[in-house]
């Protein structure tokens, strides 16, 4: 769907949780692209901190009928799999020059990310609140390294990790400020928080709107740029100091199914045969957009300073 050209007050029913504020201006419409409903959700500005949200407000009981059961994977892959499909996420670890410590995942799924890690170099501990998908990770990391819950629940001692890492987790919450407070205190101080959200600043993001793909509506709560998160993560006492664009499990796949809904390709003949047209330009077009910084998903690894909340 495309922008409104008419934009209006759109009252918040409870205030963002990055700056409180409890006023939003509408900017375009989306659909769940899971088609669990064809309820129709506003992504709205906030006007405080013009972080983008997704409204109607949901509590997290409401939140759970979004959810389909294979949302965070199905059956139990080999660890040659696991290894493999979590690549990027361990290279961008090492590429940070982090090689061993206390490691907490929040929204861990299943743990692949943590069971791709040498457990002689990292002691591994997740939080999850997917019934099945935290029943998977205990089995694999051990019962008392797995909190089944949310992390501001979790009761970890302060500065117990030396990361702390939240993979296409934090815009799933209601409550990111929260998350990250909770984040810095359970951190030695020089600790590292890495990030990885969509990137609402994105050319997909401008150019797609209320079709692009990792709208992921109405699961994904808070939409974030990189300027925002970087403001935010200075409040609260976190310091940038690694940013990557590039994501290949995301970006080009997010631009191909945004493209497919933008050209209706699935019951259009002229839209269908553009879009099959387009697909061998689609990844050298992404990769070039996300060298230049404008590429579909941030990944951000922030250093905990001795400032902040």
């Amino acid at each position: 769907m495309n922008p409104r050209t008419q934009i209006t007050p759109d009252p918040v029913q409870l205030a963002c949780d990055v700056c409180g504020s409890r006023n939003a201006r509408e900017m375009y419409t989306a659909k769940d692209r899971l088609r669990n409903t064809d309820e129709v959700f506003r992504i709205s500005e906030c006007r405080g901190c013009r972080v983008l949200r997704t409204l109607p407000d949901m509590s997290v009981a409401e939140l759970a009928r979004y959810y389909p059961d294979d949302y965070w994977g199905g059956p139990e892959p080999s660890q040659k799999w696991i290894e493999s499909s979590q690549a990027e996420k361990t290279g961008f670890l090492s590429g940070c020059e982090l090689s061993g410590g206390n490691i907490l995942d929040v929204g861990c799924g299943s743990a692949f990310f943590l069971r791709a890690l040498d457990a002689s170099k990292w002691n591994r501990f997740g939080v999850e609140t997917g019934a099945a998908a935290a029943a998977a990770a205990s089995q694999a990391i051990g019962s008392d390294h797995l909190f089944a819950g949310f992390l501001t629940e979790a009761g970890w001692p302060d500065s117990m990790f030396d990361v702390v890492t939240f993979w296409s987790a934090l815009e799933h919450t209601n409550e990111p400020r929260e998350n990250l407070q909770e984040a810095k205190r359970i951190m030695r101080a020089g600790g590292t928080l890495i990030i990885q959200v969509p990137n609402a600043s994105s050319y997909q993001a401008r150019l797609f709107g209320g079709d692009w793909f990792s709208l992921d509506v109405p699961r994904h709560r808070y939409h974030f740029s990189l300027q925002l998160l970087t403001r935010l993560f200075s409040e609260i006492g976190f310091e940038v100091y690694r940013v990557s664009y590039f994501s290949k499990a995301h970006n080009s796949h997010a631009l191909r199914q945004s493209l497919k809904l933008k050209l209706n390709a699935g019951s259009s003949v002229v839209g269908r045969g553009l879009f099959y047209l387009s697909l061998p330009f689609l990844k050298p077009f992404d990769g070039l957009m996300s060298a230049i910084g404008k590429g579909a998903t941030l990944t951000i690894a922030a250093r905990s300073t001795n400032y902040g909340s």
